[in-house]
C-alpha cells in the first residue's frame, strides 16, 4: 500500500507530466516524416523530467518510484500523441535492468541522461513474447537470426534475448556491431518497427548482461511492465479522443443545432465515455495486482494480460466511434484525431493484441488454478 507521501509524489508527477505534455498535432507529424521518428532534445528535456528513472532503485541512480508512476506518465504521454518512444525506451530496458545483476553502470547511466536510447529485443516473426522462444541463438560467442518488432529501430544500444546451448543471455549490443542489420517496417502511425538481422555477430561476456540463470524472467518482468504501461498509453488516448469527440459534437451544427443535442449521438458519446472509465477502472485493479508485495511473476502477467487485452479493445472502439461521429473530418490527416487513431492501432497490436492477450490470460490463469492458486 502507498504511503501519503509517496501519493503526493505520484500526484505531483502527474501534474508535471500533464504540463510537460501538450497535444501538439504538428510537432507528431513533423516528427514522423523524419528520422529517428522523434524529437532528441524532446528526449533529453524527458530524461531531464526524471521519466526514464522512475523504475530503477535510488542505489542504481533511479528515482524507484515503480510501475504507478510510469503508468502515469505514458498515460499522460498517449494523451499528448507524443512520438517519443517512452514505454519503448523508458520503461521496456529500464524495468529489464533493474532485474540484472551484471547491468554496466555506465549503460544505466547513459540510458538515464538521455544521452543513449535503448531498447530489448526477442520477439521471433510470430512475436512471441517468451525469450526462451526468441528469434537470435548464439552459438560459441555468435549471435544468428532474426529480431522482429522492435519499436526504436533508431536506438543507440538493443538489449538482445539470445538461446544458447546453457539458455537465454541477454546482451547489450551498439547498433553498429559488425554483422547487425537494421531493416524498417512501415507502422500505422507513419513510424516503423525494426527487424533486427543477426549474421554472425561476435559477443563476449563483456556484452552480457544477464545469463541464463536470471534472463528469462528478466524479459518477462520488462516485458509485462511494458504492457501495463502501454494500456495506460491507450487509456490516455482514449481521454483525449473523447475530448475532441465531445467538444466537435458541441460545436458541429445541422438543421440550427448543434449535433450533441440529438439524443441518438448523445447516446453513442455516452458509450465511449462508459468504455473509456471502466477501462481506467480495470488497469487500476491491475496496477495495484502488479505492483502487490506478494504478487508472483504468475500473477504479474495475468494483471498485465488483462489490462492490455480491455485497452485493446476499448482503444480501437472508442476511436472507430469517434470517427464515425465527427463524419469525413474524422478521416482526414490534418484532423488530430486521425494522430490518436494510428498510434493506437500500432500500440493494441504492439506485444500481443486484444486476443492474444485474452489467450495468454486464459492459459495463465488454468494453470494458476491447476496449482492450486487465485486468479
Amino acid at each position: 500500500m502507498q504511503t501519503n507521501m509517496e501519493d503526493d509524489t505520484l500526484a505531483m508527477l502527474v501534474d508535471a507530466a500533464a504540463a510537460f505534455a501538450q497535444p501538439d498535432g504538428k510537432r507528431v507529424r513533423a516528427a514522423r516524416a523524419g528520422t529517428p521518428g522523434f524529437d532528441r532534445a524532446i528526449w533529453s528535456q524527458m530524461a531531464e523530467q526524471g521519466y526514464l528513472s522512475v523504475l530503477l532503485p535510488e542505489s542504481a541512480g533511479g528515482l524507484g518510484l515503480g510501475m504507478a508512476a510510469a503508468c502515469a506518465i505514458a498515460n499522460r504521454l498517449g494523451y499528448a500523441a507524443f512520438p517519443e518512444p517512452y514505454v519503448a525506451a523508458g520503461v521496456l530496458p529500464t524495468a529489464a535492468l533493474a532485474q540484472c545483476s551484471a547491468a554496466p553502470g555506465s549503460l544505466i547511466e547513459n540510458l538515464l541522461s538521455g544521452e543513449r536510447v535503448v531498447t530489448l529485443a526477442w520477439q521471433n516473426d510470430a512475436g512471441d513474447l517468451a525469450a526462451e522462444r526468441g528469434g537470435v541463438t548464439e552459438l560459441r560467442g555468435s549471435l544468428d537470426g532474426i529480431c522482429r518488432f522492435v519499436r526504436v529501430a533508431a536506438a543507440d544500444v538493443f538489449l538482445i534475448a539470445a538461446r544458447g546451448a546453457d539458455g537465454v543471455s541477454l546482451y547489450a549490443l551498439e547498433r553498429d556491431r559488425a554483422g547487425l542489420a537494421i531493416g524498417l517496417e512501415p507502422a500505422a502511425d507513419g513510424g516503423s518497427s525494426g527487424r533486427l538481422t543477426f549474421s554472425g555477430v561476435r559477443v563476449s561476456a563483456a556484452d552480457r548482461v544477464a545469463g541464463p540463470a536470471e534472463a528469462n524472467a528478466v524479459v518477462a518482468y520488462a516485458a509485462d511492465a511494458a504492457i501495463l504501461a502501454t494500456a495506460a498509453e491507450l487509456n490516455g488516448i482514449m481521454e483525449r479522443v473523447l475530448e475532441l469527440t465531445f467538444d466537435y459534437l458541441r460545436t458541429r451544427k445541422q438543421f440550427g443545432k448543434a449535433i450533441g443535442s440529438f439524443q441518438a449521438l448523445q447516446h453513442r458519446a455516452v458509450d465511449i465515455w462508459m468504455q473509456t472509465e471502466l477501462t481506467k477502472a480495470a488497469h487500476g485493479a491491475a496496477l495495484a495486482r502488479f505492483t502487490a508485495p506478494q504478487s508472483t511473476p504468475a500473477e504479474r502477467s495475468l494483471a498485465a494480460a488483462g489490462a492490455k487485452a480491455r485497452a485493446a479493445d476499448a482503444a480501437l472502439k472508442v476511436c472507430k466511434e469517434a470517427v464515425q461521429l465527427h463524419g469525413a473530418i474524422g478521416f482526414t490527416d490534418e484532423y488530430d484525431l486521425s494522430l490518436y487513431f494510428n498510434r493506437a492501432l500500432v500500440l493494441c497490436a504492439w506485444l500481443g493484441n486484444a486476443a492474444a492477450q485474452r489467450r495468454r490470460y486464459a492459459q495463465l490463469d488454468a494453470a494458476m488454478r491447476a496449482d492450486g492458486g487465485t486468479p
